[in-house]
């Protein structure tokens, strides 16, 4: 008995910090009218995006520095700042999540809510996840599922595990809190948020010609971009985080993935993204299901509902 509980408290433990590092990314989406899956819309093709940057650099804009330059066509080859301003301002999103543990890699079900406040960490977020157990967790009496949300709810961060409350440790809220500042949509929402930007050497990344962006919020956080120099999309990110004190700094990249191509609601979204911890994988999301403009209900982000 003694051997289950500890094992149990140990995968709790890996679940939580392995679940607080998540992130949104977005894939196919359901009309919020029909309740059916839809694709539509677009997004500037690569020639009028080099159209774009060739009137950029014809009739500059002074107020605007290189780096800010950039940013706003990569906006632009996003959908643009009004469009996704729209659409995101409240998103829930459906699929499959692995994750990495001491145990094997775990598996399940993914469902990320979230509503879009004045600022980027401002912005209400749960994730909820439905788990299969490593066999080597199983043999140790943990149970075959587990269901596990983690949540945001403008104040503090709160969790619960097979719908009973956990503590949240200050690493894994740490974590947590983090993708709310270090994402793809960061960069989107620089202007709004009050971001600075700074142009960085450019660089090449498996092939692919990159520009690269340091974005500093007003609170201080760093992460670095590397934007394709041909098509203006994020092909990773990066990032530090100190999780614990006394603990070395850790960092983290994020590769985004646009294959199979999506654009929903005129805007483009990443279908699958991968996150590496210090050079070791840490996680994989792939999505099948996204609702723009979702009616969320307010409480579900305060305490345990579904």
């Amino acid at each position: 008995m003694f051997t289950a509980i500890k094992a149990m408290r140990k995968m709790r433990i890996g679940l939580l910090v392995a679940l607080s590092l998540m992130a949104s990314s977005l894939s196919l989406a359901q009309s919020s009218a029909q309740g059916q899956k839809k694709e539509d819309g677009k997004v500037p093709s690569e020639k009028e995006l080099d159209n774009a940057k060739k009137s950029q650099e014809k009739t500059p804009q002074v107020k605007l520095t290189q780096a800010e330059a950039l940013a706003e066509l990569t906006i632009l080859a996003y959908g643009g700042r009004t469009q996704l301003q729209t659409v995101r301002a409240s998103v829930q999103e459906e699929g499959t999540i692995r994750l990495a543990s001491d145990q094997g890699d775990i598996t399940g079900n993914y469902m990320m809510r979230s509503v879009r406040k004045e600022r980027s960490w401002q912005d209400l977020l749960r994730s909820d996840l439905e788990l299969t157990t490593p066999e080597a967790s199983q043999r140790a009496g943990a149970p075959a599922t587990v269901k596990y949300i983690i949540a945001f709810n403008g104040a503090s961060v709160w969790s619960a595990q097979n719908n009973q409350y956990v503590v949240a440790s200050p690493e894994g809220e740490a974590a947590f809190r983090a993708q709310l500042v270090h994402d793809f949509t960061t960069l989107l929402r620089y202007k709004e948020d009050g971001s600075k930007l700074e142009l960085r050497d450019a660089e090449t990344v498996v092939g692919v010609q990159t520009n690269v962006i340091d974005l500093t919020t007003p609170n201080g956080d760093k992460t670095r971009f590397w934007i394709s120099a041909k098509t203006f999309r994020i092909v990773h990110l990066e990032y530090e985080l100190k999780i614990a004190e006394g603990q070395p700094v850790t960092k983290y990249r994020i590769s985004y993935y646009y294959t199979p191509y999506r654009v929903i609601q005129n805007t483009l979204v990443p279908s699958r993204r991968v996150m590496m911890q210090d050079g070791k994988f840490v996680q994989e999301i792939s999505l099948s299901n996204i609702i723009y403009s979702a009616k969320l209900d307010p409480e579900i982000f305060q305490h345990l509902q579904q």
